[in-house]
């Protein structure tokens, strides 16, 4: 099977209970969905993905892994996995 790529940031989705789809395009999460479609940028005060630098906008995905918090356990994994491709 071959790998899903999150159209945002290049993470590799591997906890898809958390993958968005929108566009025909397919994301983490939904805070790289929001990212993607310009609901929501960088610098809006909102807490961003210690990975991808997503705004956090949807609070559920949220993973915190010591002082880190990421938008989604995909790019939690992906950092300590020492994987990344940014695309945006």
């Amino acid at each position: 099977m071959a790998e899903t790529i999150c159209a945002h940031c290049g993470t590799t989705i591997t906890h898809r209970e958390t993958l968005q789809e929108s566009g025909g395009k397919t994301y983490c999460c939904r805070n790289c969905a929001a990212m993607a479609s310009g609901r929501t940028s960088e610098g809006s005060g909102q807490p961003v993905c210690a990975h991808c630098e997503s705004a956090i906008v949807d609070e559920t995905t949220a993973v915190h892994r010591g002082s880190d918090t990421f938008c989604c356990a995909n790019c939690a994994d992906a950092v300590s996995a020492g994987t990344t491709q940014r695309l945006a």
